[in-house]
């Protein structure tokens, strides 16, 4: 399973301000943690910093990669701020996400063809969103085809059939998961990824919908998500269903997800108790 690890996002305020600030050691702790929580990208979305965004990739980005031993994964809609990013990363980097809707993608094709990334391409052109699976697998030929001629291996090509909110639309968990198995039968050599919390926005107990929801999207075929990798029970249920689909034959990922989680509560007590012998002796 790929894991995108979803919390340098702008658009969380102690990101922004961290961003603002050039506060390193949260930058370098938020995106550290993730890497040991198993991600094997770490997502850097720094959009809300609008005309800021190009100095502070310049900044960000070198900053990171001297820490992490993963690529990032960078998100932004300017080409401008894209285009600064990819040559300031070292090693090939993964683009998030690109989508035709107003001819997006062609600002980005001269990007893609001299840097060569990895892509995630959203499932949605100048028609708006997709109404059906049928719709969501013609969009993904297009953008696949797209981008195998400018010389994209379709290894690095990652699929995502958008996830919409439940609360918005109650069938939307279901044409998602029709519209991935359709994708994986008729590109079965193209990743597909998707952005889980987006299905529980606007609800309560909104990781509770997230587990449920990354368990059957498994189940369909998805390899790769965008998601918090440091809470450990949606991860533990990632182990849980791989171990339970027979794509953990010998369950060596079951059984380290499970001692690396005992390891860590053990610490976590640890600590906790220290404390409370801290505060009674206060």
């Amino acid at each position: 399973m790929i894991i995108v690890g979803e919390r340098l996002n702008s658009s969380r305020r102690p990101v922004l301000q961290a961003l603002e600030e050039k506060n390193e050691k949260f930058l370098l702790e938020e995106a550290s943690k993730q890497e040991e929580a198993g991600a094997s990208f770490i997502d850097l979305n720094t959009a809300a910093l609008l005309e800021r965004e190009v100095e502070a990739l310049k900044w960000v980005i070198p900053l990171l990669l001297k820490k992490l031993s993963i690529p990032l994964s960078l998100d932004t809609p300017n080409s401008k701020a894209m285009e600064e990013g990819l040559k300031v990363h070292q090693g090939k980097a993964l683009l998030n996400s690109l989508s035709n809707e107003k001819g997006e993608i062609r600002s980005f094709l001269p990007l893609i063809r001299h840097y060569k990334p990895q892509v995630i391409i959203l499932c949605m052109d100048e028609r708006g969103l997709p109404k059906n699976p049928e719709e969501e697998l013609s969009i993904a030929c297009k953008m696949v085809n797209l981008l195998e001629k400018e010389g994209i291996n379709i290894e690095d090509i990652f699929i995502d059939p958008l996830v919409r909110p439940i609360s918005v639309d109650p069938e939307a968990a279901i044409l998602f998961l029709k519209s991935l198995q359709k994708i994986k039968k008729g590109l079965p050599e193209v990743k597909t990824i998707a952005g889980v919390s987006n299905i529980s926005f606007g609800l309560q107990n909104r990781r509770l919908i997230n587990r449920a929801f990354l368990t059957l999207a498994l189940h369909y075929g998805l390899d790769a998500a965008i998601l918090d990798p440091l809470d450990k029970k949606l991860l533990a249920s990632i182990y849980a269903t791989q171990a339970l689909l027979g794509k953990d034959p010998s369950l060596k990922n079951y059984f380290k997800a499970i001692r690396k989680n005992s390891k860590q509560n053990k610490v976590e007590k640890g600590y906790k108790r220290n404390y409370h012998k801290f505060i009674k002796k206060a």
